[in-house]
């Protein structure tokens, strides 16, 4: 029966890898979590996934694994794509390598998009139906709910907006390319900016308490990457019509980005009138990754529609 079934999700990060078991109900059941240690190479990482995942079922039966991994996957290269931080998960065959021990469904997606599936069933059901998730840490990921269904482009590669401009031949980003919003906008992002302003190394919930305490540096940083995050988050309203922003990662903690964007936000959009685009915080804080992977493996099994 349906209802007695478990599935297995995956959050595989460049620094964690955590797991959870989940019911047919949604119901998470147990979750566990170790450090990947991408550096040890790709061997350990895939035995590092394994040691998670069996500790997370704890011998019980399930029927599908989901994974959220960085970047997108292309199962014609079988090969991810789009991992700067990580670039050893871009070897050809990592994911037929990491799935070859498990003898049931396995479904892969980008993170953010896993952030954006997790969040949108948790609070934007009935409410928003077209919503724009995004991770700000280390890096900035995105993922894109429209007409309530996950977006995903002609190839999976879909919400990738943390690699479009904001200044042409602006700051070098870790993809390459200059003038990418994660070169301004990612946790590391802005700690380097305010170093560079400053000599002081801080990372950015410092940097939001100097601003409170008055810091000039500090208050132009945080001014600066609220109107920078307004900007970009401007743009993917008015490319796709959305109707509100879901921020989470380690960045989307402070208060300044919900005081200060929304204002931004709405004196940049452009053409139909609009009410509100709220920019609504994440609820389900770093379970968001994990339970959204775990729905993967519940559409495996025909018993979530996305």
């Amino acid at each position: 029966m349906s209802e007695n079934l478990q599935v297995i999700g995956v959050d595989l990060g460049g620094t964690k890898v955590e797991a959870c078991l989940l019911d047919a109900q949604r119901r998470c059941l147990a979750r566990e979590r170790a450090f990947c240690e991408a550096a040890k190479g790709l061997d350990h990482v895939i035995e590092t996934v394994h040691s998670v995942v069996e500790r997370a079922a704890d011998g019980q039966p399930y029927a599908a694994v989901g994974i959220g991994a960085p970047g997108t996957y292309v199962p014609a290269d079988d090969a991810f794509y789009g991992v700067p931080h990580t670039p050893a998960y871009e070897t050809p065959g990592f994911f037929s390598r990491l799935k070859a021990d498990w003898r049931v469904p396995v479904a892969v997606e980008n993170d953010a998009n896993c952030l954006a599936l997790a969040e949108y069933f948790a609070a934007c059901v009935g409410r928003y139906h077209y919503v724009m998730a995004v991770i700000i840490g280390t890096g900035m990921g995105y993922g894109l709910i429209l007409g309530d269904r996950l977006y995903r482009g002609a190839r999976g590669g879909a919400g990738e907006i943390g690699h479009t401009t904001i200044k042409y031949d602006g700051r070098l980003c870790e993809c390459g390319r200059r003038g990418c919003a994660e070169a301004y906008l990612s946790g590391s992002s802005i700690s380097r900016r305010y170093e560079e302003a400053t000599g002081s190394r801080a990372g950015v919930p410092e940097i939001y308490q100097r601003c409170l305490n008055g810091e000039p540096a500090a208050v132009e940083i945080i001014e600066e990457t609220s109107r920078l995050m307004a900007e970009i988050f401007a743009n993917a309203v008015n490319a796709f019509d959305l109707e509100a922003v879901i921020l989470g990662g380690g960045v989307s903690n402070l208060p300044v980005w919900y005081e200060k964007v929304p204002t931004y936000l709405q004196s940049r959009l452009f053409g139909v009138p609009r009410g509100e685009v709220p920019i609504l915080k994440a609820q389900l804080g770093d379970s968001a990754g994990v339970f959204g992977a775990a729905y993967l493996a519940l559409r495996e099994l025909a018993l979530m529609d996305f």
